[in-house]
């Protein structure tokens, strides 16, 4: 039980996250050329981490009952990895507006 309440939190998380690059990724669509290769470089960069956590989040839903525990700091660096990425890409998509 306490397994799947901390994965449906990572899992929330992500979902959030993966709103956010979805909202970046269209206001990019926005910014001239130069700063829209800028952006897509980065918006793929985001889509990396996503799937990292994504592995994580499947490696330890996969886990046996004892080990999971030691896979949990995984994904949560993965998780913060991921979250410092776009709040970063966010605060330079403000910026360039």
């Amino acid at each position: 039980m306490i397994r799947n309440a901390f994965l449906k939190r990572v899992e929330s998380v992500l979902e959030t996250l993966d709103e956010d690059i979805d909202r970046i990724a269209a206001r990019a669509e926005k910014v001239e050329a130069d700063a829209r290769i800028r952006y897509d470089e980065e918006i793929a960069v985001l889509r990396m981490k996503q799937e990292v956590v994504r592995a994580t989040i499947l490696r330890v839903r996969e886990a046996g009952g004892a080990s999971w525990g030691a896979l949990k700091s995984g994904v949560l660096d993965a998780t913060d990895d991921l979250k410092n990425a776009v709040e970063n890409a966010i605060a330079r998509l403000k910026k360039s507006a």
